[in-house]
């Protein structure tokens, strides 16, 4: 296989077509489902995260600008990850699709960027390489040739997972490994694929999943502070009565001790 030399070529060969397609279902499962007035997505905007979204504001923060196509929702805005430009809170989806992959020295920076800008409760997901996938593996073996692009980290699980744990408001919810094996029909394939059909994609799900190529987790932002569950109704007029009713025996009681004290 000849030697990729950037994102742009990975994402144009079987091999970038094949992670594209998987990631296109894998992002759905999990922005599908979340509403909201605003979805920001950070850095690839050839990938598009939020293509399955129910919310209509959907903004793409690239370092430069990409051609991205005449009919897509989403709104192309300048700017880096770590210094996002943007009001606290103001994000209930933040979609970071190999953030890490391209700026591994600024996870810190760009986590508490995320943080800052995800609303309470939001949703944050991201996908990034395997360093434990077979792709890096066989060139660090083997001294195969290249398939994933040039410059990228290709970090593993634990580091992505301590970093986020560091944030102190992310709890991780859930996640998915996927791609094992190039999927050549990828190239001409248009819906989203969840799972590629190969039995060595089937077989890697349920015996090797943490050796997949591409690794997607999902976290929460969570904050401090009480949240109510279903309805509740507050017993105000019982409260009132039963203070009015604890203030009358008080005077009761002190009338009769008063009586008593002047009788005697």
């Amino acid at each position: 296989m000849a030697r990729i030399v950037d994102w742009e070529t990975f994402f144009a060969s079987a091999a970038g077509c094949t992670v594209a397609a998987w990631e296109r279902g894998a992002y759905a499962r999990f922005v599908s489902q979340k509403l909201g007035a605003r979805a920001l997505q950070i850095g690839l905007a050839k990938l598009d995260p939020l293509e399955k979204s129910p919310i209509a504001h959907r903004i793409a923060l690239t370092e430069e600008v990409e051609a991205i196509a005449d009919e897509d929702l989403r709104v192309q805005v300048l700017g880096d990850p770590w210094a996002l430009p943007f009001e606290n809170e103001c994000c209930d989806i933040v979609a970071l699709p190999h953030g890490f992959d391209l700026h591994p020295e600024k996870i810190d920076a760009v986590l508490a960027e995320v943080t800052r800008v995800l609303a309470p409760n939001g949703i944050f997901v991201t996908t990034f390489f395997n360093s434990l996938g077979s792709w890096k593996l066989r060139e660090k073996l083997f001294g195969a040739s290249h398939v994933l692009p040039e410059h990228s980290a290709v970090l593993s699980m634990t580091a992505v997972k301590g970093a986020i744990a560091r944030t102190g408001c992310l709890r991780l919810e859930g996640g998915n490994f996927g791609v094992y094996a190039i999927d050549h029909s990828a190239r001409s394939r248009t819906t989203p694929s969840p799972r590629l059909p190969s039995w060595i994609d089937k077989s890697g799900d349920r015996w090797w999943p943490t050796l997949s190529n591409v690794v997607l987790l999902s976290a929460r932002k969570t904050v401090a502070g009480m949240t109510l569950v279903g309805k509740v109704t507050f017993a105000k007029n019982k409260t009132a009565a039963n203070a009015q009713t604890a203030v009358q025996n008080r005077k009761q009681t002190t009338t009769a001790n008063s009586t008593e004290q002047h009788i005697a």
